[in-house]
């Protein structure tokens, strides 16, 4: 390992400091900020990228309602969750899905 630290040999409270250390240097050089709030918020920009869509086939879905996000001013955000739940109510039934849901409804409206 870098400088000769081998993990096996620290104790808990030196491999703590290590990890704060190291992931305090992470948070600093994303982005060049010097703290870092990891969210699900996301801007138009980021959700197209997010969603491999452009900009305005984004725009054109909050315009019409079909896709959940929140407006700010003259800003669109979304929350990726929110996104990913989107997208999976998109899920298209296999066949295998189908069928079972036939069985179910049919022993039920026996």
């Amino acid at each position: 390992m870098e400088n000769g630290i081998y993990l096996s040999g620290m104790s808990k409270a030196e491999l703590k400091d290590l990890l704060r250390e190291i992931l305090t240097d992470i948070l600093k050089d994303h982005r060049g900020r010097d703290t870092v709030m990891i969210t699900d918020i996301l801007d138009v920009k980021e959700a197209a990228a997010f969603l491999r869509s452009k900009v305005t086939t984004l725009y054109e879905k909050t315009s019409a309602k079909i896709i959940p996000h929140f407006k700010k001013g003259n800003k669109l955000y979304f929350r990726r969750h929110q996104l990913e739940a989107w997208i999976e109510n998109g899920k298209v039934k296999t066949v295998d899905d189908l069928q079972s849901e036939a069985v179910s409804y049919r022993l039920r409206k026996k």
